[in-house]
């Protein structure tokens, strides 16, 4: 798993992110002026490499590449400029911590703990 420096991620699920969505529009009781909404937990490259390893019993190594090299080798696949910047600006934003944030709204929206990563990880290999 090549790519640059990055940092930890609260990665969420569209489905839970759309029951918390619909609890939040048909529930008037609930402040929605700003609300949290993220997974119970934030991982970065590292713990995904680890997680898909041991599910998919296979060595899966996180390998940090400069920035640069990754900039150069997203625009030699012909990835547009704009979309480039955009992929390297997330590397950037995780590293200062942009989307570690964990909270705990989301749970309680849905009534449940929010899918974890590893679920998504596994429905995926699976699939």
């Amino acid at each position: 798993m090549r790519a640059p420096e990055d940092g930890p991620v609260s990665f969420t699920t569209h489905a839970d992110l759309a029951e918390a969505t619909a609890t939040v529009l048909t529930d008037d009781s609930i402040d929605d002026t700003m609300l949290a909404l993220t997974a119970s937990e934030a991982v970065d490259l590292a713990d995904i490499a680890a997680i898909t390893s041991e599910l998919t019993g296979s060595t899966i190594r996180r390998v940090v590449v400069p920035d640069d090299e990754h900039r150069a080798s997203l625009l030699a696949q012909g990835l547009p400029e704009i979309r480039v910047d955009m992929a390297m600006g997330i590397f950037l934003a995780s590293r200062q911590g942009q989307f570690a944030r964990v909270e705990t709204t989301l749970a309680r929206l849905v009534d449940r703990p929010p899918t974890p990563l590893r679920d998504v990880l596994r429905a995926s290999l699976a699939a």
